[in-house]
């Protein structure tokens, strides 16, 4: 299904987890939701931007498992939203190791 970013953050935030844009507030606990724009692509017909394409990263960070992962998982497959796959990356944040578990998700506006 398509989704423009408002239906994406409402997406999100059914999730349970809290949702930030580019960093989390000192002192969020964990697990939470940092989504960040990544770049725009276009669909164009006789030269001209008739829907603009953005693409967002979208990580859970935590302290715990890939099982943090899963209410953001479960609300965007039930709301049919196409999603890559969930990759974990070692993360250092207040000089604590923590995980963040990262999908990149296209939006249509």
């Amino acid at each position: 299904m398509q989704i423009n970013f408002q239906q994406l953050r409402s997406i999100m935030k059914e999730s349970g987890l809290p949702v930030y844009r580019d960093e989390a507030i000192t002192g969020a606990s964990y697990p939470y939701i940092v989504y960040e724009f990544v770049n725009e692509g276009y669909k164009r017909s006789s030269s001209r931007v008739f829907k603009s394409m953005p693409l967002y990263q979208i990580a859970v960070i935590t302290d715990g498992t890939e099982a943090d992962y899963e209410p953001l998982k479960e609300v965007l497959d039930s709301h049919g939203v196409a999603f890559g796959q969930f990759e974990g990356f070692p993360y250092d944040e207040n000089d604590s190791t923590v995980t963040q578990f990262i999908t990149m998700i296209r939006c249509v506006n």
